[in-house]
C-alpha cells in the first residue's frame, strides 16, 4: 500500500512548485474561460471552447513534463518526439470534447460524462508522456498505480464539474481548485514511485538524434502557455470592454425609457432608473424595501401573481413625501448580473386618470348649462337610492318648460337657450345644498335630494311659482311657465332610471293638466305601463307574422365621397297604428326577453340581404347589450354569414358603452370571439354613456362613432364641438376610425371633414331605405331635411 503513494523526494523540488503554479494558473483560465463561453453562442462560443481546451490541454501537458525530473535529472534528458506531441494533442482533442459536452449539459445535471472525458484527457496525456520518456514503452507498473491515479483524478474532477454547475456568479471559479487536486493525484499516482524510473531518466541524455531534450519541452510548454494565457488576458479585456459598454448602453436606455424600471429580489429594490427615482423623489443612489414605495405588491402573493398572469395591476405608489400615485406595475422575471431577479416596468397613470376624469365630465355635463345630464343624474340618483339605510326616501322632480317650441320658433335658438341658462341657475338658488341637478333633455330639468324632514309637494309648487318668467312692460317676450312632476321614492326603489319614469309619467299628467300645473305620480294614470303590456304581445305577433323590415342608412367615406356600407335599422309596420318608430319599441323587447330573438331576426336578415347587393358592400348591425347575455352572440352571427354566403368581414357589429359596462370582462371575450370570426367591431353613441378610455385601451375597436347630439349642436355650441374635436384627436391618436352620425346640413358635413373624421352619416349623405344603390355612390346624396 505504501509503495503506491507518490515519493515527493524523487522530484526536483524547483521544478516541482514551478508545475504546480502552472497547474493552478492553467486551471483558473479554464474555470473562468467556461464560464463566459456559458454566456455567449454561435462561433464566439466555439472558438472561447477551443481555447479553454488549448489551455487546459497545454497546461496539463507543461505540468507533467516540469514535475518529472528528480534532483539529479539534466535538463538533457529526451524524450520521444512523435510521442511527445501526440500526447498534447491528445489532451487537446479530449478536452475539447469534454468542454463540448458540457456545453450541452443541464445546468444542475449530476452527468458524470464531462469528469470521465477529463480523466481519459489528462490520463491519456500522462501515460503517452511516460512511454515517450521510456523510449515508447510504458515501464512496469502495478494495477494499483493505475486504477488509483484514474479513480482519483475522476472523483476530483466530477467535484470540480459538479460546483461549476452549481455554483453562480464568480463562485464558479471553485472548480479550479479540485480540478487542481485532480491533475496532480493523476500524475503523482501514476507515476512508478521507484528510484530506477527516475535514474533512468536521469541516465537517458540525448544519444538519439531524433529525441527532444528536456529544456526544450520545458521551454515550448512555457511559452505555449504564456502565449495562451497573453490570448485570454487579450479576450478578457476586451469582454470586459464590451460588458462595460453594454452595461452603459443598458444603464443609458433604462435611463431614457419612460417608464419606471426597478430591479427587484422580491423584497429589496437593488437596482432602479432615473424615471424610477423621480417618481418616488429619490437621490441617485437611493434603494431600499420594495415596501416602502409599493405596499401592495409584497402583501401576500401579489408579486408572484402578477408574474403568473403576465398582465399589468394597477396599484399605489408612495413617494418620498409621502404622496400616494396611481400607477400600473409590469413584472418579468430575468437574469441580473448572473442571478434570478425580478424586474417591475412602472407607469404613472396620473395623465391618463386625469384624461379619463376630464372625459367623465364632459360626457356627465349639459354643454349649455354646465350642469349635469341625463346620464349623470341617474348616476347619481341610483347611489342616492341605494343608500337607504342612511336615506329612506328620495323626493325627485322633472321640471318641463311649457311650449318650449314655440318659444324657439319665435325667438329663435338663442331665446330658447337663454330659458335654459335661466332656468338652470334659477335651480341653483333654489334646491338644498345636497340636492342633484340636471338637464335630461333638451328641455327637461331633473331635481332630486333626500326627503326627510322636507315637504315635496310644496317644493314642486315653489318650483313651478319661481321658475315662471314675466314679461316686464314694454318689452317682446314671451312668458315663461314650467310643468312640474314629481316623486318620492319607496322601500322597493333603487335604480334611478325606475324613478325617472315615475316622474315621466307625473310630468306627462302635470301638462295634460295644463301650463304651471304640478302633480305627483300615481300609479293610476301610469297608462304607458298597460301600454308596454299590450306592446309585449304585439312584438310577439309581429315576430311571427313577420312584420318587421329593415332599412339600410348609406355610410359615406369623407376622404373619397364613395359610399363605404350601409347601417341596418329595424322597422315594424304595425297593422293597426302603422310604422312603430324603433324607440317606442325596442326598450320594450328588452325589458321582456324578446331582443334575443328580434336581434337575431335582425342579424340573419341584414346579412342575407347584403349577400344579395352586387355592390359588395359591408353591413352594420345594431346588437343590444341584453344579447350578450340572453344569446349565444358568436354562434348566432356565424350561422348567419354561413347560411347566407356572406364573407365575414362584411359584418360590423355595434355595441354602445353599456355593454362594456356591464360584465365587462365577459362581454370583452364574446368582442374578441367575433373578431376572430372576421366581423368588425364598432362602439355606438360614444360619449353619452359611462364613457371610459379603459374600453379603447382594452379593445381595438374598428370604429368610434359619435353620438348625433353632439353633432347637432357643434356648430353652435362650443362645448358640443370640443367634445367631437375630442373624440376625433383620440380616434387619431389610437389609430381608430371616427364616424359622425345625424349629419344634415353641407355645414357639419364640411367641418367634419376639415378635422379629417374617417365616415359620415346622416339624412344629408342619405336617410334609410329598404332599397339600396347597386353601385357604390360617387359622392353625397342631396340634403334632405329632419322633417323628411
Amino acid at each position: 500500500m505504501h509503495s503506491a503513494l507518490p515519493d515527493l523526494s524523487n522530484y526536483d523540488p524547483g521544478m516541482l512548485i514551478g508545475a504546480l503554479a502552472l497547474c493552478t494558473m492553467s486551471m483558473l483560465i479554464v474555470s473562468t474561460m467556461l464560464c463566459r463561453a456559458a454566456i455567449v453562442g454561435g462561433t464566439q462560443r466555439i472558438k472561447r471552447l477551443l481555447l479553454t481546451a488549448a489551455v487546459a490541454g497545454n497546461g496539463v501537458w507543461a505540468t507533467h513534463f516540469l514535475a518529472m525530473p528528480s534532483p539529479g535529472t539534466s535538463l538533457e534528458a529526451s524524450y520521444d518526439p512523435a510521442l511527445t506531441v501526440l500526447s498534447m494533442v491528445v489532451a487537446f482533442v479530449i478536452f475539447f470534447a469534454a468542454w463540448w459536452i458540457e456545453r450541452r449539459t443541464p445546468g444542475r445535471s449530476l452527468s458524470p460524462l464531462t469528469a470521465l472525458v477529463m480523466t481519459a484527457a489528462v490520463g491519456g496525456m500522462h501515460y503517452i508522456g511516460i512511454s515517450a520518456m521510456n523510449g515508447g514503452t510504458l515501464p512496469a507498473m502495478g494495477a494499483a498505480h493505475v486504477a488509483g491515479s484514474l479513480c482519483s483524478g475522476f472523483i476530483l474532477f466530477y467535484a470540480g464539474v459538479l460546483l461549476l454547475r452549481r455554483q453562480r456568479g464568480p463562485w464558479r471559479v471553485m472548480a479550479a481548485l479540485p480540478w487542481i487536486l485532480g491533475v496532480c493525484a493523476l500524475h503523482f499516482l501514476g507515476t512508478p514511485a521507484d528510484a530506477p524510473m527516475h535514474a533512468m531518466m536521469a541516465g537517458r541524455t540525448g544519444t538519439n538524434p531524433s529525441s527532444v531534450p528536456l529544456a526544450g519541452m520545458v521551454i515550448t510548454g512555457t511559452m505555449t502557455f504564456l502565449m495562451l494565457a497573453l490570448i485570454f488576458l487579450g479576450f478578457e479585456y476586451r469582454a470586459g470592454q464590451r460588458r462595460q459598454e453594454d452595461n452603459m448602453r443598458a444603464r443609458n436606455f433604462a435611463d431614457a425609457a419612460i417608464e419606471g424600471l426597478v430591479v427587484t429580489d422580491g423584497t429589496h429594490i437593488l437596482d432602479a432608473n432615473d424615471a424610477f427615482r423621480k417618481l418616488v423623489s429619490w437621490s441617485c443612489h437611493d434603494t431600499g424595501l420594495l415596501a416602502v414605495p409599493l405596499p401592495d405588491l409584497v402583501s401576500g402573493d401579489a408579486l408572484k401573481l402578477l408574474i403568473a398572469d403576465e398582465k399589468p395591476r394597477e396599484m399605489r405608489l408612495v413617494t418620498g413625501m409621502d404622496q400616494a400615485i396611481p400607477v400600473e406595475v409590469y413584472a418579468r422575471n430575468a437574469t441580473w448580473k448572473g442571478r434570478d431577479r425580478t424586474i417591475l416596468a412602472i407607469v404613472d397613470l396620473r395623465a391618463r386618470k386625469e384624461a379619463e376624469a376630464a372625459m367623465r365630465a364632459i360626457s356627465f355635463q349639459d354643454p349649455l348649462t354646465g350642469i349635469g345630464n341625463r346620464p349623470f343624474f341617474v348616476s347619481r340618483l341610483t347611489d342616492l337610492l341605494r343608500q337607504r339605510d342612511m336615506r329612506p326616501r328620495i323626493a325627485a322632480f322633472l321640471i318641463d318648460v311649457d311650449r318650449f317650441k314655440n318659444i324657439n320658433e319665435t325667438g329663435g335658438h338663442a331665446a330658447g337657450d337663454a330659458v335654459l341658462a335661466h332656468i338652470a341657475v334659477a335651480l341653483g338658488r333654489l334646491v338644498p345644498e345636497d340636492a342633484v341637478i340636471a338637464r335630461i333633455a333638451g328641455d327637461e330639468f331633473a331635481v332630486a335630494f333626500p326627503a326627510d324632514g322636507r315637504n315635496p309637494p310644496a317644493f314642486a309648487a315653489e318650483l313651478a311659482q319661481q321658475l315662471r318668467i314675466t314679461p316686464d312692460d314694454g318689452r317682446d317676450t314671451m312668458p315663461v311657465s314650467v310643468s312640474v312632476g314629481f316623486a318620492v321614492s319607496d322601500r322597493d326603489t333603487v335604480d334611478g332610471e325606475a324613478l325617472l319614469h315615475r316622474l315621466g309619467v307625473a310630468l306627462l299628467a302635470a301638462k295634460q293638466a295644463g301650463r304651471g300645473s304640478v302633480r305627483e305620480y300615481d300609479y293610476n294614470f301610469d297608462s304607458s305601463i298597460q301600454d308596454r303590456f299590450r306592446m309585449e304581445k304585439e312584438i310577439r305577433r309581429a315576430l311571427d307574422r313577420n312584420e318587421f323590415f329593415l332599412e339600410y342608412q348609406p355610410i359615406m367615406c369623407t376622404r373619397t365621397h364613395r359610399l363605404t356600407g350601409y347601417e341596418a335599422l329595424v322597422r315594424w309596420q304595425h297593422p293597426e297604428r302603422g310604422r312603430v318608430p324603433p324607440d317606442q319599441f325596442i326598450g320594450v323587447a328588452e325589458e321582456c326577453g324578446l331582443i334575443a330573438e328580434l336581434g337575431e331576426w335582425v342579424v340573419r336578415r341584414a346579412c342575407a340581404d347584403a349577400a344579395g347587393w352586387r355592390n359588395g358592400l359591408g353591413v352594420s348591425v345594431n346588437v343590444s347589450p341584453l344579447q350578450f347575455s340572453t344569446s349565444d352572440l358568436p354562434a348566432v352571427i356565424t350561422a348567419a354569414v354561413r347560411d347566407a354566403g356572406l364573407d365575414p368581414v362584411r359584418l360590423s357589429i355595434e355595441i354602445t358603452e353599456n355593454t362594456l359596462l356591464q360584465q365587462g370582462r365577459q362581454n370583452m371575450e364574446i368582442l374578441r370571439s367575433l373578431r376572430s370570426l372576421g366581423a368588425g367591431v364598432v362602439m355606438d353613441d360614444f360619449g353619452t354613456g359611462y364613457s371610459s378610455l379603459s374600453y379603447l385601451r382594452d379593445f381595438q375597436f374598428d370604429k368610434v362613432k359619435i353620438d348625433r347630439s353632439f353633432i347637432r349642436d357643434m356648430l353652435q355650441q362650443p362645448h358640443s364641438a370640443a367634445i367631437v374635436d375630442a373624440v376625433l384627436s383620440l380616434g387619431k391618436g389610437l389609430g381608430i376610425d371616427i364616424v359622425a352620425e345625424g349629419i344634415e346640413t353641407p355645414e357639419q358635413l364640411s367641418y367634419l371633414e376639415k378635422r379629417c373624421c374617417s365616415f359620415v352619416q346622416g339624412y344629408f349623405i342619405g336617410r334609410p331605405s329598404r332599397e339600396i344603390a347597386e353601385a357604390p355612390a360617387s359622392g353625397a346624396l342631396a340634403p334632405v331635411t329632419a322633417d323628411a
